[in-house]
């Protein structure tokens, strides 16, 4: 188990909290892990982009550590570290699972679809509603595009309430439900309503979606014959079932319970419902499968990571 007392000093300077250090481990583990896999499976990467994003989590982890043991700045300390675990694991999460292209499995979007059906959902239909209410579909595709920063405030705020216990649960919840989202997608690939069903031009205009018939075309080139080259510009949001945007807006939910963000961040991210299916990225059954992840996330981390173990 994890805990709050045991840190780890570097050169004298860095202070790194147990739970802190782990999860880096575990990130320097998977980059290797993904730098591994891309070159046994040969796969051209634009690695200076993601070698720097390495280099920022090893840079916002030590200065995080140093001010936080030489300028008594736990928060700031907790804040910097936090954010550099946080980024470290996406930026090495994302060659991973580009290098995984092509897939082996067959794609289950048609089994999805036809659940979909049987719940009486249809993307095609929610977009010509929403065609119909421009505003509104604008407007749910600024609340898409906030989770990431949602992430990075939620890790401020916890940082500023001194919530340790909880940020670090936070960012370990974001880790294991990932691997469990990564593990099943590429176990049973999906990758959304926008590769299967056509929407009239017109209706994605009026929305504004940047889902298009040529967004669903790379969606398949990717699935079956992956990229040309793994590189920040082509890395896009490929897990379908279960949706990873739902987990996170789960995540953010969950753990502002108790602090003045919990209602405004309730109210944004029960939008994110819509907002993720209208993208059409998602199925209506991956919401559940995003459901399922979290909880069994949750559930993970709080074994892990003890209140007995933060005093």
């Amino acid at each position: 188990m994890w805990s709050k007392a045991e840190t780890l000093g570097v050169g004298g300077l860095v202070r790194l909290l147990a739970a802190e250090r782990l999860m880096l481990i575990f990130i320097a583990f998977v980059g290797l892990l993904a730098v591994a896999l891309a070159l046994t499976m040969q796969r051209q990467v634009n690695w200076p982009p993601f070698l720097g994003g390495y280099a920022a989590t090893l840079a916002l982890a030590m200065i995080g550590g140093y001010v936080r043991h030489m300028k008594s700045a736990p928060r700031v300390g907790l804040a910097l570290v936090g954010a550099g675990i946080f980024s470290g694991f996406t930026a090495v999460s994302s060659i991973f699972i580009f290098a995984l292209f092509p897939l082996a499995n067959p794609l289950i979007d048609p089994w999805l679809l036809t659940i979909d059906a049987a719940l009486g959902y249809h993307w095609p239909g929610l977009i010509a509603w929403l065609a119909d209410h421009p505003a509104l579909a604008q407007a749910l595709g600024y609340v898409y595009h906030s989770s990431l920063a949602q992430i990075l405030l939620t890790i401020i705020l916890l940082a500023a309430l001194s919530r340790t216990l909880d940020l670090h649960r936070f960012l370990l919840v974001g880790i294991v439900t990932l691997i469990l989202a990564v593990a099943i997608w590429w176990t049973v690939p999906s990758i959304g309503p926008s590769a299967f069903q056509q929407i009239p031009e017109a209706h994605r205009l009026a929305t504004g979606l940047y889902y298009s018939p040529a967004y669903g075309e790379l969606l398949r080139s990717l699935v079956e014959v992956g990229p040309r080259q793994i590189s920040p510009e082509i890395v896009t949001g490929v897990v379908a079932f279960p949706s990873y945007h739902i987990v996170m807006a789960l995540m953010v939910v969950w753990f502002t319970r108790g602090t003045l963000a919990f209602l405004p961040a309730a109210l944004v991210n029960t939008a994110m419902i819509p907002a993720t299916l209208s993208h059409g990225g998602h199925h209506l059954v991956d919401l559940f499968g995003g459901l399922a992840v979290f909880a069994l996330g949750v559930w993970i981390a709080n074994r892990l990571i003890r209140p007995e173990q933060q005093t």
